[in-house]
């Protein structure tokens, strides 16, 4: 699968290094240095791409992907010397008593040509649903229709790909524009080493998934770093990425605002840390820390993410000695072309166990069957993808959740898999963050619950998608749960649906999801879109193959927020001269409504605050001085908010 392309020289690599000021007491500093791209160009039309490449090879044998030395934990070696395993005080042992939501839209995604896993991951946009796996992509209409057929993400980057995988497909809704990714490795344009050294971004023109798109290619390290298991994040300064990097550890920040102008002149900017648990001492393994991804608007313009990671005294050796999340601040300053990482805090959980007792070898949970492929790697070791950022009224919020093993199943001996998960929320003064709320979501049935992904929608709803496999019926399938503003801290209030059921042992080298990505619907802030891969004995092969679906938690209203039996809110704006007119209706009638106006790059332009009368507002904004361009409208208040974009001229 690899193709061997032109070596780039050295030349191009214009390297600037500056030793950050700011680093944890105790630690080494972080370093930062500027890089541009080594090659931009301009594509075909996606849909004219498709058209002339309609097929692509399936692998009779499923093969593992570029990626196959990913594996999610700690090294044998530390698995002798293990601290006594807490038991877990958050545990929720039964399915919520609210009934599942119906999916709205349920549908098979693409199969692929074959690599295991899939890295099945989408994001939906204002008309369209896109996909990429490993190693293709497809775009669905939002009613579940095909718009383009999958094709080879080698037609889309070009004769300077091999298909290596770990895409990553984002919509940002501030820019209205679409992103596909994939990595390269042993890439004779950047260094020829034999690793993971090429990223590949494609970004579209106009808010067209089928249209134009630039193309750019970035290395990180013209030396031997391995950057396996790139994710990606959105935030008003950049786009944010951490990965796998197993020599040095980095994050990445690529130039967003010249990505999205199409200039040649794009680069990024990359910051060396050392704060892996490994570093300290753990041993070796798989180390993945996330940034937070703006979800419902955007930070100002310059304030710094979070990178967060987890520890657990269940590694062994001398890692640390109780549970914890680690929050990191990452800051940039793209005038300088420098950056900084800074441990902000650390905030004790409650306890849980993160490991499996057949790691390293990745056969931690059971199918039903005896086949050679009977076991599934969980995952573990680290956050799913992505870490949803939802700015509100009075504070900020990030949910976040990774695998744990919540005891034996008394079937077949192996470990059992739950989902724990969390709120976490920031004083908006102090910028310190707390736990609001944590969970360990694992009913009692002996069913196995892993490769999750967790969203929050405008309502404060939260969505959470898992796999399920147990060894004796169920084959890995698809479900969803989640739970209201309503319900009990700590607790999915809501009962399980069943997205899809698998039917068929899953023949994958043990290999399961690796993605799973779960995003919100920009058109009404409230419809969760989902994808993962599911068992299928119709796929053949692998036996696996992804899916897709929709659904949308009903709201409630908490006592004393609301006389309407649910937030059904709506909002449009639209100009009138010097003004903006702004209508909100459906709204919660007890409480302030803030009313806010924000540039594409999180920057306020202004606000005002409006009491709702019979549950609707209208209130008019003087956008007389204001630059001609794309603005977004956003009311809220702590218990819920919509966003609306508008055009000023």
């Amino acid at each position: 699968m690899k193709k061997y392309l032109p070596f780039l020289a050295a030349s191009l690599f214009a390297v600037t290094t500056i030793t950050a000021q700011e680093a944890p007491t105790g630690s080494e500093s972080s370093s930062s240095s500027y890089m541009q791209c080594v090659r931009m160009r301009e594509t075909e039309p996606l849909w004219k791409i498709t058209q002339e490449n309609p097929t692509v090879t399936r692998f009779t044998t499923p093969k593992e992907a570029a990626d196959g030395d990913a594996h999610r934990g700690v090294t044998a070696s530390t698995r002798g010397d293990k601290k006594d395993i807490a038991p877990d005080p958050v545990v929720q042992t039964t399915e919520g008593t609210l009934a599942g939501p119906a999916t709205i839209e349920n549908f098979d995604g693409v199969a692929g040509q074959g690599y295991v896993p899939l890295d099945p991951n989408g994001m939906v946009g204002p008309s369209y649903y896109v996909q990429t796996i490993n190693s293709v992509y497809a775009i669905w209409n939002k009613n579940g229709t095909a718009k383009l057929g999958q094709t080879d993400l080698s037609k889309l980057f070009g004769s300077f790909t091999c298909d290596d995988g770990d895409p990553v497909t984002m919509y940002d809704k501030f820019a209205d524009r679409w992103i596909i990714s994939e990595f390269q490795e042993n890439d004779k344009g950047c260094t020829g080493s034999g690793v993971i050294d090429t990223l590949m971004f494609a970004v579209s023109e106009t808010n067209d998934p089928t249209g134009k798109y630039y193309l750019y290619y970035f290395c990180p390290d013209p030396t031997t770093q391995v950057m396996d298991y790139p994710k990606y994040t959105i935030w008003a300064d950049g786009y944010y990425m951490t990965c796998n990097c197993q020599n040095t550890d980095w994050v990445i920040v690529f130039d967003r605002t010249n990505m999205l102008a199409g200039s040649k002149t794009a680069g990024f900017i990359k910051i060396q840390y050392n704060y892996s648990p490994f570093a300290s001492g753990c041993g070796g393994g798989f180390y993945c820390p996330m940034m937070m991804y703006a979800d419902g608007s955007l930070p100002p313009y310059g304030e710094p993410n979070y990178l967060l990671d987890y520890q657990d005294p269940n590694w062994g050796g001398s890692c640390a000695t109780k549970n914890d999340i680690r929050i990191f601040k990452v800051s940039v300053n793209w005038t300088s072309k420098t950056g900084s990482i800074a441990l902000a805090q650390t905030l004790t959980t409650a306890a849980f166990n993160s490991t499996f007792p057949n790691d390293p070898n990745r056969n931690d949970l059971d199918q039903p069957g005896s086949a050679n492929y009977a076991s599934l790697d969980v995952s573990d070791g680290f956050f799913s993808y992505r870490i949803p950022f939802i700015r509100w009224s009075n504070y900020n919020a990030a949910v976040m959740c990774n695998v744990v093993n919540t005891g034996t199943n008394p079937t077949s001996g192996s470990a059992m898999a739950g989902i724990r998960w969390y709120e976490l929320r920031q004083d908006t003064t102090t910028k310190s963050w707390s736990i609001y709320q944590q969970g360990t979501y694992a009913p009692a049935d002996n069913v196995s619950r892993f490769c999750p992904a967790i969203a929050m929608d405008q309502n404060g709803s939260i969505g959470l998608q898992f796999s399920v496999s147990d060894p004796k019926s169920i084959y890995p399938g698809l479900r969803f749960t989640g739970r209201t503003l309503c319900d009990t801290l700590g607790k999915m209030g809501i009962g399980e649906t069943t997205v899809v059921a698998g039917n068929a042992v899953a023949n994958t080298s043990l290999r399961w999801g690796d993605y799973s990505h779960l995003s919100i619907d920009p058109s009404d802030g409230v419809t969760f879109w989902g994808t993962s891969m599911y068992a299928n004995s119709k796929i053949g092969g692998s036996n696996v193959t992804s899916h897709i679906y929709s659904t949308k938690i009903t709201a409630c209203s908490p006592t004393g927020i609301s006389e309407i039996p649910a937030i059904a809110a709506e909002l449009k704006a639209y100009q009138n001269g010097s003004m903006l007119e702004v209508i909100g209706t459906k709204l919660p009638q007890c409480n302030n409504v803030y009313v806010e106006l924000y540039d594409i790059n999180g920057k306020k332009i202004m606000g005002t605050n409006v009491m709702p009368s019979s549950n609707e507002l209208h209130t008019s904004l003087n956008v007389s001085t204001v630059a001609s361009g794309i603005y977004f409208v956003r009311i809220l208040n702590d218990s819920f908010q919509r966003t609306v974009k508008v055009a000023i001229n």
